[in-house]
């Protein structure tokens, strides 16, 4: 699933090694962040248990390499299962889902 995902952010095999001799860096910093009920989806299809969360993040990327610099909003969703889920850690919530491809962030 990650790999896809990836390349929904624009960077596959092939431009990876393009990137690299660039010396290619992106970074990434959040504009807006909705969550649960904030997500007209999730109203729609609420989370199937306590403590799983969807969230759409909307990204404010910034790529530049030796000879560019480029700046762009991307959204992405992110679901983390945190307590009180009985498949959560304890103490802390973790990744379970990362989305990048338009088809599959929820707003």
């Amino acid at each position: 699933m990650f790999v896809q995902e990836f390349e929904a952010t624009g960077i596959n095999a092939g431009t990876y090694q393009y990137l690299a001799g660039q010396r290619a860096v992106r970074s990434a910093t959040v504009e807006s962040m909705m969550c649960d009920s904030e997500l007209a989806k999730v109203r729609e299809r609420p989370a199937p248990w306590a403590g799983l969360h969807v969230c759409t993040v909307s990204l404010r990327v910034l790529d530049q390499s030796a000879s560019t610099r480029n700046t762009y909003t991307a959204p992405v969703s992110v679901m983390v299962n945190c307590p009180p889920a009985a498949s959560a850690p304890a103490d802390h919530c973790i990744m379970v889902g990362f989305y990048a491809a338009p088809n599959r962030v929820l707003y």
